[in-house]
């Protein structure tokens, strides 16, 4: 079966990785994480995609969460469409949800390497405050940008050196008053999206020319969890 893979660039390091590792050689199409700042412009840039892979596959695999319901309203074409039935691609690089909830707690802006890459990434976000402002209202804002986090929370997905990442970060964590901490996550998730077994319980698996409702999702809204959970700035 001739597969096509729809992925966020936000997450390239550990999509090649695993196709790698699984010897897969599958035609990738990327979408720019920045994307994900704009539901329209996300879901305008998925459709060209999905428009992309009529004809050239049986199967589309979209490495997207809900993302903010970015693909809501998009139709598939004459191909299986599979989904990871995930919030956003955070929990999906975690494991499952159950692992979000025990990495949130202290609460957590979590980051990888190919977060940070992205211009409107939390240290660009940081650096840009700190070039525009003066010292006091640049603090301020970079205050207000991680209210509410107490630890920033480098996830060791194998695809880059986290203690890399978190020496970049260290500085801007000191400043603001957080800890940096390196967590493990479980690849398994996103292994089993690459290959397959395809549970329904953890995955969307829509027949050829589906919509993307809204409603396909609704699942996901009643994990278990009493709040705080952490979150990130780059990924889907």
């Amino acid at each position: 079966m001739e597969t096509i893979l729809v992925a966020c660039e936000t997450i390239r390091d550990e999509i090649e990785r695993a196709c790698s590792e699984l010897g897969l050689n599958h035609r990738v199409l990327w979408l720019d994480g920045g994307l994900h700042n704009s539901t329209e412009r996300l879901r305008a840039r998925a459709r060209e995609l999905f428009g992309e892979a009529e004809g050239n596959c049986d199967r589309l695999l979209v490495a997207l969460g809900y993302c903010g319901g970015g693909l809501s309203g998009l139709s598939t074409g004459n191909y299986e469409t599979i989904l990871p039935l995930a919030d956003d691609c955070l929990t999906f690089l975690l494991g499952s949800f159950e692992a979000r909830m025990n990495a949130s707690k202290p609460v957590t802006y979590f980051l990888t390497e190919g977060w940070l890459r992205h211009e409107c990434g939390l240290l660009a976000s940081y650096r840009k405050a700190a070039s525009m402002f003066d010292r006091e209202t640049a603090s301020f804002l970079n205050h207000k940008m991680l209210d509410g986090y107490s630890r920033l929370g480098v996830l060791d997905t194998k695809s880059f050196d986290p203690e890399k990442v978190a020496r970049m970060v260290s500085p801007m964590a000191i400043d603001l008053g957080l800890t940096v901490e390196t967590l493990e996550v479980d690849r398994a998730w996103l292994r089993d999206f690459l290959t397959g077994p395809h549970d329904p319980g953890r995955f969307l698996i829509l027949p050829p020319g589906s919509r993307l409702d809204l409603t396909l999702w609704n699942k996901i809204f009643y994990w278990p969890g009493d709040g705080g959970e952490g979150g990130h700035g780059g990924g889907g």
